[in-house]
């Protein structure tokens, strides 16, 4: 399974970053056989570190930070995010110029079945890939996250106002840019750790070879 350590700073996020790939090694050697750190990401406006694990089971990842990225510089508070019934999709390779997004959703209870179905295969405008898609339920106000690349803001927005808050059961809808992201992994281990979740064919290299 996948989990998101998401972590606030009390300054900046550069003081946090440097800190974690700082003590990469460390925290790979806390995780051992029981988990695989995977990469960083940033949203653009966001004071944070989100940092994507791969544990085989939620309780792998305890350890982890209560002794260690708790105790990273910079750190004022973190909260854990899982991604339920997630879904990666292959990118082509030749998308290094495009930007990258995250959609984070509030759904209506009632229409979570839905709205899961009718985003899993929408019909996609020209300009925009789908990355991966998953629930999260890490807040009262998001439980759905959807990433995908876009050309442009402009574009990913008319999305997400045409085609995401216009589906029944979505009360609203935020879009968020990924402006920065680091890897700790390779493609290939990258595919055979999500494989594990679901199967994505190998052209998935957008999110695993983003560079700061």
């Amino acid at each position: 399974m996948i989990l998101i350590v998401k972590m606030l700073g009390d300054t900046n996020a550069k003081r946090m970053w440097d800190a974690i790939i700082r003590q990469q090694d460390e925290l790979k050697s806390a995780l051992g056989r029981k988990g695989k750190l995977l990469y960083l990401s940033k949203r653009r406006g966001y004071n944070e570190a989100c940092l994507f694990i791969h544990v085989k089971d939620s309780g792998s990842v305890i350890e982890l930070v209560v002794e260690h990225l708790s105790k990273i510089d910079g750190i004022s508070s973190l909260c854990i995010a899982h991604l339920f019934r997630p879904r990666f999709f292959p990118v082509p390779k030749d998308t290094y110029d495009m930007k990258r997004y995250v959609i984070t959703a509030k759904v209506n209870p009632r229409h979570f079945t839905d709205v899961y179905k009718k985003l899993l295969n929408p019909n996609l405008p020209e300009g925009l890939k789908r990355v991966y898609y998953a629930f999260t339920f890490h807040s009262y106000d998001d439980n759905l996250q959807y990433s995908f690349l876009a050309d442009n803001e402009e574009s990913a927005q008319k999305y997400v106002n045409e085609k995401i808050n216009t589906v029944k059961g979505i009360i609203i809808a935020d879009l968020h840019q990924i402006e920065r992201t680091k890897a700790f992994i390779t493609y290939k281990e990258w595919v055979k750790y999500t494989s594990e979740e679901e199967s994505i064919t190998p052209g998935q290299y957008h999110m695993i070879n983003d560079v700061e």
